[in-house]
């Protein structure tokens, strides 16, 4: 940022300074400025913005001794400022409700910053951040559950955090309230544990995990075929919609989700059908008509035009009925149904209905019925 950008935007901050005041906390920042990390520019530049008008600044003494008042810096003053810091650092660990006012390019701000970003770090990685907010640097610069929301947005982050103010994964498990024997009562809740802590739980004994992909397969987030791998990863973002649910505010538990996702997508059961349109080798329709009308009209020989109202016949009855499967797979159990269409046996069906459009057909079989009664009668034939 320029100069007169920096110069701007501490002049919103503060439109009751004057032009000199100004430009001495813009001279005042620069020399600050030398030790923020790279890319922090801007935040430093808001917290400083902030913290003029609780402190005294250079540039109100710069100003000062430019009217002529000779305001004269001691090592005792110096001192006086340093207990009077102090006193402000040790208000703000009271009162946890407040976030501390840190001033820019301290050693309290350095520290603040380096909290933040490891609390921010430990958040994304679902990591619980209890550990940190009790550690001696939270308890040094005042930083609590009560106020690290406070802090955080001050940084641009978010401020709602894994394990404080009932942000986590909702486990599905609820304690009721209690009535003691001598009086009072034990409040109960939801169990609300961090994304880390979640992830541990995934079962590790066969029976355990083979019931958890169960219920992953019924709600269609992963196939029957699914292997530990992907039952792991499902229990992992199911874990984390959980928590992201319970940052905006709603306590949802991943088995709940789960039931959301089913009604999405209907029963965990999938179905497919299969339909069989390949065609009848045309050397097995010609096998099968041959022999047929052998039996039906006493034929040797089937020339090509009967032939061929024989196959227009056969092609026109099984493309209406085509062989179907249905394969129904509901979790772990598969089932195929299949219904047989249009074969060999309606093909020797339709020849025969062919055959006896033929005026020969009755003459032969008439012929054929005598002819064996004949041959019976000779003890030519059992």
């Amino acid at each position: 940022m320029t100069d007169k950008e920096k110069y701007d935007f501490l002049k919103k901050y503060n439109p009751g300074k004057s032009d000199a005041e100004l430009k001495v906390l813009v001279k005042e920042f620069k020399v600050l400025e030398a030790g923020f990390p790279v890319g922090q520019g801007i935040k430093k530049l808001i917290e400083f913005a902030q913290s003029i008008g609780t402190k005294k600044t250079a540039a109100k003494i710069a100003e000062e001794a430019a009217q002529g008042k000779k305001k004269i810096i001691t090592k005792k003053r110096v001192a006086g400022a340093a207990a009077l810091t102090a006193g402000v650092t040790a208000y703000n660990m009271v009162d946890s409700n407040k976030a501390p006012d840190i001033a820019p390019g301290s050693a309290e701000a350095a520290q603040e910053a380096d909290l933040v970003n490891a609390l921010a770090t430990a958040d994304a990685a679902g990591l619980p951040i209890s550990t940190l907010l009790a550690g001696d640097r939270a308890k040094q610069i005042g930083i609590t559950q009560n106020n690290v929301g406070d802090v955080m947005a001050k940084y641009g982050l978010s401020s709602t955090l894994s394990g404080i103010g009932g942000v986590g994964v909702f486990t599905g498990d609820e304690t009721k309230q209690i009535t003691l024997k001598r009086g009072g009562k034990v409040i109960g809740g939801k169990k609300i544990v961090s994304l880390s802590d979640w992830n541990k739980t995934f079962p590790v004994d066969a029976a355990g995990i083979a019931a958890a992909k169960q219920k992953f397969v019924d709600a269609n987030v992963i196939a029957p075929t699914a292997d530990l791998t992907q039952v792991k990863a499902a229990w992992n973002t199911y874990g984390k919609l959980s928590e992201d649910y319970s940052r905006a505010g709603n306590v949802v538990s991943p088995w709940q989700l789960l039931d959301i996702q089913k009604g999405l997508t209907g029963s965990g059961s999938q179905t497919t059908t299969t339909i069989d349109v390949s065609p009848m080798a045309e050397a097995d329709i010609r096998t099968t008509a041959k022999r047929q009308l052998a039996q039906s009209l006493g034929l040797a020989n089937v020339d090509d035009k009967m032939y061929k109202e024989i196959l227009s016949i056969v092609r026109k009855k099984e493309a209406k009925n085509p062989t179907k499967s249905v394969r129904t797979t509901t979790g772990n159990t598969t089932r195929v149904k299949t219904t047989p269409g249009y074969g060999p046996s309606d093909v020797l069906a339709d020849v025969e209905a062919y055959a006896k459009q033929d005026p020969r057909y009755a003459e032969f079989q008439t012929a054929d019925v005598f002819g064996n009664a004949m041959v019976k009668a000779l003890g030519l034939k059992s």
